[in-house]
């Protein structure tokens, strides 16, 4: 009998969702992975399987509004505006949410609230 990992069982999870979101896709999926220090998001288009386009904590043009920020949780909120600029200019207005095995709380529903009020429909 084997052991089961945390690491294991979420990326089961993980595995599961992103199955059931791959099942009928027509727009280009949102996906998160967040360390304990950093956040990192991609938009990738399921047809070709490319990135197109990615933000994360770590990059230079939001590296000064972070250094700012207090919390991980206003991190968060400051990548996940700089990918909203990034999507509305590739011109993409609705894309899926990929949690990534993530509970949809703290700095996860932050990204999603962030990417709603700035007027990507999810």
């Amino acid at each position: 009998m084997s052991i089961i990992t945390k690491r294991k069982q979420w990326k089961n999870k993980k595995s599961r969702i992103s199955y059931k979101i791959n099942k009928s896709l027509k727009f280009p999926k949102v996906i998160i992975f967040r360390s304990n220090k950093n956040i990192f998001i991609q938009v990738i288009d399921n047809e070709s399987n490319s990135t197109i386009c990615s933000s994360s904590s770590l990059d230079k043009d939001v590296s000064k509004n972070i250094s700012k920020s207090k919390s991980k949780i206003d991190m968060s909120k400051i990548v996940a505006e700089s990918i909203s600029k990034k999507i509305k200019s590739k011109k993409i207005d609705r894309v899926v949410f990929d949690r990534s095995g993530y509970r949809f709380h703290g700095r996860v529903k932050i990204i999603a609230d962030t990417l709603k009020e700035n007027g990507i429909l999810i």
